[in-house]
């Protein structure tokens, strides 16, 4: 009985290792080397190709002699339409096979982009609610002081972004960016005022693709900041930007806007004026470590006094899984503050970060 029971498992082990490799892909080098494994994506430049032997490498079409899937994946041409079934490569040319059509013949030179049938579904033709797909970081801090002072204030930032395709190696059709910084702090004693620190910005910001580098974007950025007498700015508009840098490690954005501006004060006269917004972003990772930084410049062309400059430099340091501590400098810069209010504003703050997916 155990003889059997042994034949039993072992043949049941044979015919899921066959099954295994009848499934594999295969992948052939012009020199004649072989790797099985699976095809995770194409596009018109080569294929991302995993396997147990040689992890994930990236080939170009031209080092491939043959590739030949087991499994149906979804080839988008440079029209825009989508070809599904198996693949079978050869000579840098492509046959798309599926039992319910007849075979489709397409050059290396034709593909836009080759991807699983549930990658295509779910991150390129879906359309993801508002609230969904976002990310990027939440940030709090908290002191407080009780003596003869009492004191207390508090910290907020979030920076999210939600592009559309989700995954980072698709072809970014457009991407919504939001951000919010918020600082609040009182400061009383008896006998003396209360002194009360109220320093918010937020904006919002729709960027559409026009090329694989270019987009366009509309913006809008409201303001408050009582240390330099603002009661509230509010600017709508905007313009063209250039993704100048890509890396692993690195992206650098530069921006140019044009808007109009409507600034009013807690009791000086309000201020409309025309003013375009010129902003460098730039983002680096150090291992673990994210810098991310941002200039921006803002001359006014129908108020020449009413230019303005702000800049920021954050240092994000992971603790645990998706929490890491935040240290930040924002320097806020207006010509035009409410007389008796300085022109500068300097902030530091240090809080906990959450970081989503």
């Amino acid at each position: 009985m155990a003889d059997v029971l042994r034949w039993g498992a072992t043949l049941l082990l044979c015919l899921l290792l066959g099954t295994v490799a009848l499934r594999a892909d295969t992948l052939i080098f012009t020199n004649g080397d072989t790797l099985t494994g699976s095809l995770l994506r194409a596009d018109e430049h080569g294929c991302v190709f995993a396997s147990n032997l040689a992890n994930q490498v990236t080939v170009p079409w031209d080092n491939i002699r043959e590739l030949r899937t087991s499994t149906p994946y979804v080839v988008v041409d440079v029209h825009g339409q989508a070809h599904e079934g198996t693949l079978l490569v050869e000579n840098a040319s492509l046959i798309v096979s599926n039992p319910a059509s007849q075979p489709e013949f397409l050059s290396a030179g034709e593909v836009r982009l080759v991807v699983d049938p549930k990658t295509y579904v779910s991150a390129i033709t879906a359309h993801p609610a508002p609230w969904q797909s976002w990310r990027g970081q939440i940030t709090g801090g908290f002191s407080q002081l009780s003596a003869t002072q009492n004191s207390i204030s508090y910290t907020t930032q979030a920076v999210l972004q939600r592009p559309v395709p989700r995954l980072e190696w698709l072809p970014q059709k457009s991407n919504t960016l939001f951000h919010f910084q918020g600082t609040y702090g009182k400061l009383s004693q008896p006998g003396a005022p209360t002194v009360r620190t109220s320093i918010f910005t937020a904006g919002l910001e729709q960027d559409q693709s026009i090329s694989q580098r270019l987009y366009v974007f509309a913006n809008t950025q409201f303001d408050h900041n009582a240390a330099q007498g603002l009661q509230l700015q509010q600017a709508y508009g905007g313009g063209l930007g250039w993704k100048l840098l890509r890396t692993s490690a690195t992206s650098l954005d530069l921006k140019a806007d044009l808007h109009w501006t409507n600034q009013r004060f807690n009791s000086a006269p309000s201020d409309r004026f025309l003013a375009s917004s010129f902003t460098e972003s730039m983002r680096h990772n150090y291992g673990r470590l994210i810098w991310t930084q941002n200039v921006s410049l803002t001359p006014s062309y129908t108020k020449g006094l009413a230019y303005q400059m702000s800049g920021m430099s954050a240092w994000a340091i992971p603790v645990y899984k998706m929490m890491s501590v935040n240290f930040t400098v924002i320097d806020d810069y207006i010509n035009n503050p409410q007389p008796g209010f300085l022109k500068n504003s300097l902030q530091y703050s240090t809080g906990l970060q959450f970081n989503l997916h």
